[in-house]
């Protein structure tokens, strides 16, 4: 979890683009929450709260997904998937029915390569439909300093 300072630029239709300078590390390049990417300023859709406006100052907490899972779905999923093609191939005795080992390489590599591309697409996905939205905690305007606890539920 990551609090970050943001501007907000503009509030429509019950969401809000709040725009991070502070570019903190090399991990925030990586998280995929934000639109832009390098060493320019971040933009960020999230849900607004009661009284937003444009140009104030919030205060942002921002979730990153899970690194066992990360981890499970880049080291894991592939070596079980390679381990279960090889025992399917000991079944399947039409392909290669004199080549057991070459058999058993080339459907352990197809379904790693297949676990690989799953992985891949399921980061895309969580990348694109952003399912760790970050959350305003904290607006500061110029007449008053809010936090998230003065707002009313439900808006």
């Amino acid at each position: 979890m990551k609090i970050e300072e943001g501007v907000v630029r503009s509030v429509a239709n019950g969401r809000a683009v709040v725009e991070i300078s502070n570019i903190s590390s090399e991990e925030c390049a990586k998280c995929g929450v934000c639109v832009s990417a390098g060493d320019m300023a971040r933009l960020l859709n999230v849900e607004s709260v009661t009284g937003l406006k444009a140009g104030d100052k919030v205060s942002l907490k921002i979730d990153s997904p899970s690194v066992y899972k990360g981890i499970s779905l880049l080291f894991l999923l592939p070596t079980v998937s390679f381990i279960i093609g090889c025992v399917v191939a000991t079944k399947i005795e039409f392909i290669l029915p004199d080549a057991i080992n070459a058999r058993m390489g080339l459907t352990g590599l197809l379904f790693f390569l297949t676990s690989l591309g799953l992985a891949a697409l399921h980061d895309r996905n969580i990348r694109t439909k952003n399912l760790i939205p970050p959350e305003i905690l904290s607006v500061e305007n110029g007449q008053n300093n809010l936090v998230k606890e003065d707002y009313a539920e439900g808006y």
